[in-house]
């Protein structure tokens, strides 16, 4: 099996490939954002991290005796927050929960198609666990305030997932298992905040959109014709909104232009992101605006 890792954190720069696995590092200020597959067996995962805090996707092509897909999100200082489940058809194999650490906790469990599920928290230290598996169906987790943690997995095709937090140290992480689906990330109004989206399956699409300093983003898509955008601390488009305003929105490819005008620095420093893609036809792009940035993108056709 080829293995890639590809990661900004604050280990010295590194650049090195053996055998079939690469790695690629780079300085950063204590952030990890980081995307492979070089776990054991078909793993692959995205983890955006900082001192004491987590968000992981993670995605499983081997669980079982039959090797079901899987996908699992988690977050928080160990796991206050996670969801995860097999793919579409019996068993149905799921679990979603939130730990009693918070304030207030939520956990949102879906089994079929054409759902809706939306969870909104107001206030500091709350968490966040949704999982819907099944077709068409739509999640949505909206925090304001400070210190939240967010979990969302979905197995199937045509789903859509938000996750929108305002504020700053907040947490969130995505995880999409199947064809055609889009993810929007959205963390706005304060620094210190950590998101981490993968997908794995073909025709999906996830976006990304930090403001504010010391931001952390890592993104991984496994399939073709993937598209996926990163912007920290500039443009180029978003809107988002929530609790409960709906929207969302996101930017760049349509297979990745980014322009010299129009986008304005917010004057956003020391922000990291991380993107891997593994297939063919996909689309990347990452936007920071500001000083003391570090950005890594990787794709392979595998």
């Amino acid at each position: 099996m080829k293995k890639f890792l590809i990661s900004t954190s604050s280990v010295a720069v590194m650049i090195a490939f053996s055998g079939m696995a690469s790695a690629q590092q780079a300085d950063a200020t204590g952030q990890v954002a980081q995307s492979d597959n070089s776990g054991a067996g078909q793993t692959e995962n995205a983890r955006a991290q900082v001192t004491n805090e987590s968000a992981l996707a993670i995605l499983d092509s081997g669980v079982g005796g039959n090797l079901r897909e899987y996908a699992r999100a988690e977050v928080g200082d160990g796991v206050n927050a996670s969801s995860d489940g097999d793919e579409v058809g019996f068993p149905n194999v799921g679990h979603a929960g939130a730990t009693a650490n918070g304030a207030n906790s939520s956990a949102q469990f879906q089994v079929g198609n054409n759902n809706s599920s939306i969870n909104m928290q107001e206030g500091f230290n709350q968490e966040s666990a949704m999982l819907q598996i099944g077709d068409e169906n739509a999640a949505l987790i909206s925090q304001r305030t400070e210190a939240n943690e967010a979990a969302i997995t979905q197995v199937g095709v045509d789903n859509n997932s938000a996750l929108v937090q305002d504020g700053w140290d907040n947490a969130g992480v995505v995880a999409v298992h199947g064809d055609h689906n889009s993810a929007v990330g959205y963390q706005t109004e304060g620094d210190d905040n950590i998101l981490a989206i993968a997908q794995k399956g073909d025709r999906n699409s996830q976006a990304t959109f930090q403001e504010g300093s010391k931001n952390t983003a890592a993104s991984l898509q496994s399939g073709d014709d993937n598209a996926s955008f990163i912007s920290q601390g500039g443009g180029t488009s978003f809107i988002a909104t929530a609790i409960n305003m709906d929207t969302f929105a996101g930017g760049v490819p349509v297979h990745a232009t980014i322009g010299g005008s129009g986008i304005g620095s917010l004057g956003a420093t020391s922000n990291s992101a991380a993107n891997l893609q593994l297939g063919n036809g996909n689309s990347s792009a990452i936007l920071q605006t500001g000083g003391s940035n570090e950005a890594i993108n990787y794709q392979n056709s595998m």
